[in-house]
């Protein structure tokens, strides 16, 4: 319908895609009160391999579906002004198309039962952020940063597909009416019907899957570059959509992996570091959406870690909260880049006068991820911490403590830097209009009162999620939870520490410098080296490539003498063999 209503109307066809976007949220939400734990619909596909489509409002994916239609209704309004600019350039068509697209899918892969279902949605949503990133086709850095995260996230996109064969290939085996069903997957795995080492190669797929698809340590590298796409595109991929993808597999299919010892403990070791190494990028960072990105790294490295300890209920909840103030923390950053025309943190500055509403909403995202109290991101790292401590994980709780303290530390910087001393910039400010201010507002009450949905959460998840253990908790309870503990010490140090950062900076101005930081920025550029790392297997490949393709001359006799002497290596392995 968008290429259509657009090709009559642009205007209608922008109106168009906001309203399917806000019907889309509304019946998201609206599952909440379908869920039964059931299944929903199963239609049977492609009968020779006995794959079905199917559909269960069931598990970790009903979560994952509503954060990402309500956070894309919102980001789908954001952009009617946003992308105004860009629409002398490239038509609003395509854009919308691919946004639209872009969230369909990843409430379709949610809420999948079968992993061949699952799969071609998560494909969908690779080639949907690929092109994305690279909305801006024109620019070169667009360009290869959409090249960039489509090919380092096909690392990923293998594991899932040697992963989802080797679990069809053991479901057939055992004579399974459905081989690609998510749920009695779990269930033979369970019962011990498919053997230990096929769950190996297939947990080892998954964790592939998370790690490329989440941008995590190793594969932290393609995300900072995709901030190359527009603000809108980059709050639906860190809140609502792409990277979520990781984390949700995981937690999807954790019941039937736990029968292998090292798949838990190698989940929290990914998270922790990827946590704190990423913590440290974003405290050296200088460009605002680089930052942002880094720290969305961080924030699943946390969840990861929770999924890793088994507590799929902290990872849940910190998808939720992360999701609500990580999209108010793009769309405000988008809304100051917007108005200043630069990303630059050190070009900023004294914003908090002439941006009065962003400011605010700004302020409350940054102090959310800055876990300050009552607010909804302070309520998710206790139950982690706890969770590891209770399984022995010493050095992994030890480096996400650390990780929880630098992204105070870098958010409370963040916001500085943008907001409060003297203007660094002749720029003229102002807040956004009302298309990009009302998301913000939702998105700010969301941030303050979000939390407050905890015993619906835990109730709903205890219901739906047969094969995994949600305690209840009510909020009541879950305030003198945590403050009956270490956290809110740690918070109060933390607290202490930022005022006096901001005291000693009002005096003396923020530590802006005046010439080039030549290492912290090869530090951050190269994502801690990890470019360098990953280029050195490229450069090989492409003088190997320079290499055969000395042998391509385009002359049919050398062809065809090539196609010969490979037939003869053939039939001398053959005879050899035989």
């Amino acid at each position: 319908m968008i290429p259509l209503i657009g090709w009559l109307n642009e205007r209608a066809m922008k109106w168009y895609t906001v309203a399917a976007s806000f019907v889309t949220a509304g019946l998201a939400v609206s599952l909440f009160f379908s869920a039964g734990g059931g299944e929903f619909t199963r239609v049977w596909w492609i009968p020779g391999i006995d794959a079905s489509v199917g559909i269960h409002l069931t598990g970790v994916g009903l979560y994952v579906a509503v954060v990402a239609a309500c956070v894309g209704a919102l980001a789908i309004l954001y952009s009617i002004r946003y992308m105004e600019p860009r629409e002398e350039s490239y038509g609003p068509t395509r854009y919308y198309f691919l946004t639209l697209l872009f969230v369909g899918a990843m409430i379709a892969e949610s809420m999948a039962d079968s992993f061949l279902f699952l799969y071609l949605f998560w494909e969908l949503i690779g080639v949907c952020s690929f092109l994305l990133i690279a909305y801006d086709y024109r620019r070169s850095r667009a360009r290869d940063a959409g090249l960039k995260a489509f090919v380092v996230t096909r690392f990923g996109d293998i594991g899932l597909l040697v992963a989802v064969v080797t679990l069809w290939t053991a479901m057939n085996r055992i004579g399974a009416e459905d081989p690609f069903s998510i749920g009695g997957t779990i269930q033979a795995a369970l019962a011990g019907q498919i053997p230990h080492h096929m769950l190996g190669i297939a947990g080892v797929g998954f964790i592939a899957a998370a790690v490329g698809k989440s941008a995590l340590f190793p594969l932290h590298i393609w995300l900072p570059d995709a901030m190359e796409a527009p603000t809108p595109t980059n709050a639906l991929i860190h809140a609502a959509t792409l990277v979520n993808a990781g984390v949700y597999i995981v937690a999807r299919t954790l019941p039937m992996f736990t029968v292998l010892p090292w798949w838990l403990p190698t989940l929290v070791w990914i998270g922790a570091i990827s946590a704190l190494l990423t913590a440290i990028l974003a405290l050296l960072e200088r460009d605002i959406k680089h930052l942002l990105a880094f720290s969305t790294i961080s924030q699943l490295g946390f969840m990861m870690a929770a999924v890793g300890a088994a507590s799929v209920f902290a990872s849940q909840f910190q998808m939720l909260n992360h999701g609500i103030f990580k999209a108010l923390l793009f769309l405000a950053a988008g809304a100051v880049i917007h108005t200043t025309g630069t990303r630059n943190l050190f070009e900023m500055g004294g914003l908090r006068r002439s941006m009065p509403l962003t400011h605010i909403t700004f302020a409350v995202g940054a102090a959310a991820l800055a876990v300050f109290t009552l607010l909804n991101g302070f309520w998710f790292d206790n139950a982690v911490f706890e969770a590891l401590l209770v399984n022995g994980h010493t050095i992994p709780l030890v480096m996400l403590v650390l990780a929880v303290i630098l992204t105070a530390i870098y958010a409370f910087r963040m916001y500085w830097l943008t907001f409060a001393g003297e203007r660094r910039s002749e720029t003229e400010a102002a807040d956004a209009p009302w298309q990009m201010a009302v998301p913000l507002v939702v998105l700010a009450v969301g941030t303050v009162i979000g939390w407050l949905y905890v015993g619906r959460l835990a109730a709903h998840l205890g219901t739906v999620l047969v094969y995994h253990d949600i305690p209840p908790i009510v909020p009541g309870a879950l305030l003198q939870y945590t403050f009956n503990t270490a956290l809110l010490a740690l918070g109060g140090v933390t607290i202490l520490a930022l005022v006096w950062l901001g005291m000693r900076w009002s005096r003396h101005g923020s530590p802006v410098p005046e010439e080039p930081r030549m290492w912290a920025d090869l530090v951050t550029d190269t994502k801690a080296f990890g470019d360098w790392l990953w280029g050195l297997p490229v450069v090989v490949m492409r003088a190997f490539a320079a290499l055969i393709s000395l042998g391509q001359t385009g002359d049919l006799n050398y062809n065809s003498l090539w196609l010969a002497l490979g037939f003869i290596a053939v039939l001398v392995m053959l005879l050899g063999w035989g």
